[in-house]
């Protein structure tokens, strides 16, 4: 008896690992066309793209490829050269965290050259200093945070501090003596589909940040 029972189970084991075509779960089928012709699809569908031969689901948006080799991080920069919102997008996911850096004085992409004014400028155009700052999505909830340490290409007698906890972009621009003579900050605002949304409170000066965004 208790032979047979262990080989009964064996064979439910053998079985299951087994099934026929005719048990398995059928994907709908359509081509790229048919698949954009689709009107108002639900959010969380499934289709097997038979132009690709590629299967995607609708995340509410758009049609995303699912893919075990897409990219889990990605980077890329944005200038900041207003105030107000401003969305940076193409991003080959929907980021869930994301991390800044920038530099006081460093406005675009291609520079080789001092800061085009004279010898101990106590000014904006000779300020220096780093920044680092993140944001998260905390299951709807954005968490983020920005730090910078900076000074004065004068002869420096203070340093220039900024933190925030509601930021996660932020220059305190400073003469020699560290006073504040003006301010660059972001928070973000959103996260989408394929980027994320910043609001820029300030803009004392042009700024690029890059940054590192994680799936």
């Amino acid at each position: 008896m208790k032979h047979f029972i262990f080989f009964f189970f064996l064979s439910i084991a053998i079985y299951s690992q087994a099934p026929e075509a005719e048990n398995l779960v059928k994907i709908h089928e359509a081509t790229t066309i048919e698949i954009n012709a689709i009107v108002n699809p639900i959010k969380g569908s499934f289709v097997y793209n038979t132009t690709e031969n590629k299967m995607y689901f609708y995340n509410g948006t758009t049609w995303v490829e699912i893919n075990d080799s897409q990219p889990t991080a990605y980077t890329g920069h944005f200038i900041i050269t207003a105030t107000g919102a401003q969305t940076i997008s193409d991003l080959p996911f929907e980021p869930s965290s994301i991390t800044f850096v920038a530099h006081a004085n460093i406005e675009s992409t291609t520079i080789n050259n001092d800061n085009g004014v004279g010898n101990n400028s106590n000014t904006i155009v000779n300020a220096f200093g780093t920044m680092n700052g993140y944001a998260r999505n905390d299951n709807g909830t954005i968490n983020q945070q920005v730090i910078y340490v900076g000074g004065n290409g004068t002869s420096i007698n203070d340093i220039s501090r900024y933190s925030n906890a509601s930021q996660c972009v932020g220059i305190r621009y400073s003469n020699q003596n560290g006073d504040n003579i003006g301010l660059t900050t972001a928070n973000l605002t959103a996260f989408t589909t394929n980027g994320f949304v910043i609001n820029v409170s300030s803009r004392a000066d042009n700024l690029l940040v890059m940054y590192t965004a994680y799936k």
